[in-house]
């Protein structure tokens, strides 16, 4: 198991106290932490862009630097803000239909690593999450969250250890940071061949995309909700399935083999994945604007978070991005 994110929570936006706690997220030496981040309130709506990147402190560490929601007229400035850094994330609350003809622009202007820290989020209000992009600090204290790495130890049935350890640690860097604990995004997330497509493969015995694999997807949620009840931990965020395709190597693959369609990665998702993410889609307006309108039809019948994370292909079969490698394009069926 490793500390996929320590995601420290701002209460309200002050320059010095964020290098504060740039620093206690610094003083943290465990070799399993992977990254460390920082997450902003809600973005002031009299507050310019451009004033945001004054708060970028520290470029070892990743900033969810813009939350706004979608009747933002800022929105179209996103992008600037976005290009500004590598370690730089945004994400838009997305409640109403209205609005995603602006959202669609702002995406297909998007280079491929903005686009890959860029989200939208569908749900009634922001989510306070470890995961980036649709990560907002919507707290009354300073406070901190983790995300794990786990996919292994899960498959050894070897959950609950992993939670209780990750649970230990969160209690050990709040004694030593100062910052509250507040719970464990237990969402089951991949890393290259530390693969949740291969879960899902082992655990139906069939190969992705086939019939049972909606129902292989609910069973691994209620299995993660299980595990999260006998480690006596408090799950936060989407603590769900996670199939973000450019992050996984099995489901990459099944998408480059086109036995992994855009219309089957949808259906896992009303199934409990907690969204699209990660995927390569061949741009066009019309099929985005059509599938987030189909993600809010899903969301509004799960009643849980649906994060979108689009990565737009202009005409290649894999993006290329610095962080992540080689992403596939999806085929559209």
């Amino acid at each position: 198991m490793k500390i996929r994110a320590v995601t420290a929570f701002i209460a309200d936006i002050n320059k010095d106290k964020i290098l504060s706690i740039a620093n206690k997220l610094n003083s943290i030496k465990e070799e399993d932490v992977l990254t460390k981040r920082i997450s902003l309130p809600e973005t002031n709506p009299n507050i310019e862009f451009s004033k945001l990147l004054d708060l970028v402190v520290d470029n070892s560490i990743i900033f969810s630097l813009i939350s706004i929601k979608d009747k933002d007229k800022r929105l179209s400035q996103v992008k600037d803000v976005l290009s500004a850094g590598e370690n730089i994330y945004a994400n838009v609350l997305l409640t109403s239909s209205s609005y995603v003809d602006e959202i669609v622009n702002l995406i297909t202007g998007l280079e491929p690593s903005e686009a890959s820290r860029f989200a939208i989020l569908i749900n009634d209000y922001f989510l306070l999450t470890p995961y980036f992009p649709t990560s907002t600090a919507d707290v009354a204290i300073d406070s901190f969250a983790l995300s794990l790495l786990y996919v292994n130890d899960f498959k050894e049935r070897k959950a609950v250890q992993s939670l209780e350890k990750a649970d230990a640690l969160g209690k050990t860097i709040e004694s030593k940071t100062g910052l509250k604990f507040i719970g464990i995004d237990i969402s089951l997330s991949p890393w290259g061949e530390e693969s949740v497509g291969g879960l899902i493969e082992e655990r139906s015995g069939k190969k992705i995309f086939n019939r049972g694999h909606v129902w292989t997807v609910g069973e691994l949620n209620r299995e993660l909700f299980s595990s999260a009840w006998e480690a006596k931990v408090s799950p936060i965020g989407y603590s769900e399935v996670m199939l973000p395709v450019g992050e996984d190597a099995i489901l990459s693959k099944r998408v480059e083999e086109e036995s992994l369609t855009l219309s089957q990665l949808l259906s896992m998702t009303f199934s409990c994945a907690a969204g699209l993410d990660m995927v390569g889609i061949e741009e066009d307006k019309e099929l985005y604007k059509n599938i987030i309108k189909d993600a809010m039809a899903i969301q509004f019948v799960k009643k849980r978070p649906y994060g979108i994370r689009i990565i737009p292909s202009r005409g290649e079969k894999k993006i290329y991005i610095k962080e992540f490698g080689y992403i596939p394009t999806i085929k559209v069926v």
